[in-house]
């Protein structure tokens, strides 16, 4: 495993359990530390937590949706990288998402080997 990866922390914010838990195996197996929430109050709450590198965040979420989190994590830290994942993207969601300094649009579903080189990419690896 490649030290300098394990020490990048991923936080992911997705409410669809099964996704999740594929994209904490995808990451891990890429030999990254992964955080996983289901919704965007308790990934602003992970996000202070653990400080990640980068968050994965899905527009369509309960309780806080990606783009009010996305506005909420911005007004707090404009430096960590995001990457939003959707199966919904609408030209209103990637403008407000290109406004709020977002790295990457990914629309799902997606190859894992796409999410990792996207990753990589945008921290650097």
């Amino acid at each position: 495993m490649n030290e300098e990866l394990a020490h990048r922390k991923i936080l992911v914010i997705d409410d669809d359990l099964s996704l999740l838990q594929l994209t904490r195996r995808i990451l891990e197996r890429a030999g990254y530390q992964v955080f996983c929430a289901v919704n965007g109050a308790d990934g602003m709450l992970l996000h202070e937590q653990q400080n990640p590198d980068l968050i994965l965040l899905d527009l369509e979420m309960p309780v806080m949706d990606g783009i009010t989190t996305l506005r909420n994590l911005r007004a707090q830290d404009n430096h960590t990288l995001v990457i939003i994942l959707t199966g919904h993207g609408t030209l209103d969601s990637i403008r407000d998402a290109a406004d709020l300094n977002v790295s990457e649009y990914l629309i799902k579903p997606f190859q894992s080997t796409d999410l990792v080189s996207i990753i990589d990419k945008a921290l650097g690896s």
